[in-house]
């Protein structure tokens, strides 16, 4: 029986060994001889595989999905961004809808982007970047127009967004804003 358990020191991360004996580090992938061999068992049960290469059966599975749907040995890339969903155009169009109509809820607005194919369904905008983007915008817009015209009665009045004394109502300007473009 050959075995990948090797050596591996204690500082290189936290690790521990699983409950078939199998040594592993935390958030570190497999090995690429271990995910080599494992694919190499492919057609045999996970269940035996895992007993000889003492890595757990999830771990199997994952592996040979993800082999069998892209093709690949190698581990699924960790952190990094997910592409931009809320290009100009996109944005432009969820102000426009939430102008027209500013009753309109975040999730409404969302599968209208769907059904007017501004988007994609697998890449449209979640509800929580729509509500975000509608925030950003009414937030940014308002102290943008501080001090050009205030509809505040008195200057000691505090704005709710970003707290400047004497600011307009952001939703004026939010409707200013959408009403110049």
């Amino acid at each position: 029986m050959d075995n990948y358990n090797i050596f591996i020191p204690s500082y290189i991360g936290h690790g521990g060994v699983n409950q078939l004996g199998g040594v592993f580090i935390n958030g570190r992938p497999l090995p690429q001889v271990v995910r080599k061999r494992i694919v190499e068992q492919q057609g045999v049960r996970p269940c035996e595989i895992s007993r000889i290469l003492r890595v757990t059966h999830g771990c199997i599975s994952k592996i040979l999905n993800r082999y069998n749907k892209t093709g690949t040995l190698q581990p699924g890339i960790m952190g990094g961004s997910k592409p931009k969903v809320a290009t100009p155009i996109v944005v432009q169009r969820i102000l426009q809808l939430k102008h027209k109509n500013p009753s309109m809820f975040a999730w409404e607005i969302h599968d209208r982007l769907v059904l007017e194919r501004v988007c994609d369904q697998d890449c449209v905008p979640s509800i929580s970047s729509i509500n975000r983007i509608i925030r950003s915008k009414v937030k940014s817009e308002s102290c943008e127009a501080r001090g050009k015209t205030s509809n505040f009665e008195t200057q000691d009045q505090q704005c709710f967004y970003c707290g400047s004394l004497g600011q307009p109502d952001p939703h004026l300007a939010f409707h200013t804003y959408l009403s110049d473009t």
